[in-house]
């Protein structure tokens, strides 16, 4: 389970959505820790008993996560339009309609079904191959949309790559900057300026690894499949030498059978020769034939 979608999320406060699935908040809590909030659902969505928060990467014990009824009673006169039909009302009666209207939705994507919108949010969100989706480094500047399925391929090319670069050398620029100026700032507002740096450094990492990881995934993908198909080619050729090798030794057979043939129909004219010279022909009951040559013969 996910966030509430809708129509109109663009016109939804940013405070009002989850920086986890990128929805409205559906049961937020909030992390104590850091202060932030999520979805309980995304927060189930995560192993273990460390919860990480989507907007800062802070980690906090599941044990700490506090359920906002206040936040979450703010959220109920929020206007909606349905994110699958014209249906505009508030998110206080917005899962009755889905329930009553929507029961088994399917993916325009993919064209998968599904037992309740709730289901579908969460396809969309993290599973179907066919959305199309922002590139993960969206934030610091690459605004390529491309469908799930191409991702590993769209963090090989050209324009994502010179993302990458660029950003290197901004966080370069930035510290060397930082650095030079440390004479300038009083120790308080250093602090906090290094702070949210490195809170923004943190975070663009973490996005890198996640990438790196797809990254590597991929090229394991990759070079099993080279394997799989250099297998594949290997056997190929070796059943292709011993069919070649069959059918050279059918093609000699063959040969043989026409050579086979050929004596044999001489054989035949031989005798049907021999047939024809005979010209057996019956007279008064009794049949005579012409001898030929008959001085050779007798000589």
């Amino acid at each position: 389970m996910v966030g509430y979608n809708s129509r109109n999320l663009d016109g939804i406060q940013p405070s009002y959505i989850c920086n986890s699935c990128l929805l409205i908040f559906r049961d937020p809590v909030q992390l104590i820790d850091c202060g932030h909030r999520m979805c309980q659902s995304c927060a189930n969505e995560q192993s273990g008993n460390l919860i990480t928060c989507a907007e800062c990467d802070e980690k906090t014990i599941r044990e700490k996560l506090l359920i906002d009824r206040g936040f979450r009673n703010d959220m109920q006169t929020l206007p909606i339009v349905c994110s699958l039909c014209s249906w505009t009302g508030i998110l206080n009666i917005y899962q009755n309609h889905l329930d009553q209207n929507h029961q088994n939705p399917t993916c325009d994507s993919c064209g998968q079904k599904f037992n309740s919108v709730n289901d579908l949010d969460r396809h969309i969100q993290y599973d179907c191959e066919k959305t199309t989706v922002d590139c993960p480094l969206k934030q610091i500047g690459c605004q390529e949309m491309v469908l799930r399925l191409h991702l590993a391929e769209h963090y090989i090319s050209d324009q994502h790559q010179r993302v990458l670069v660029n950003f290197v050398r901004q966080m370069d620029s930035i510290l060397s900057t930082n650095m030079n100026n440390n004479s300038l700032i009083n120790s308080n507002q250093r602090t906090h300026f290094d702070v949210n740096e490195l809170e923004k450094i943190s975070k663009t990492t973490n996005i890198l690894l996640d990438n790196t990881k797809t990254l590597a995934d991929e090229l394991e993908r990759l070079s099993i499949e080279r394997n799989r198909i250099h297998n594949t080619l290997q056997s190929f050729i070796q059943e292709s030498s011993i069919l070649k090798k069959s059918i050279e030794e059918q093609n000699s057979s063959i040969d043989g059978i026409k050579f086979n043939e050929q004596i044999s129909e001489q054989d035949l004219l031989s005798v049907e020769q021999k047939l024809n010279n005979m010209n057996l022909d019956p007279y008064d009951g009794t049949y005579l034939w012409k001898i030929t040559n008959v001085q050779e013969k007798i000589g």
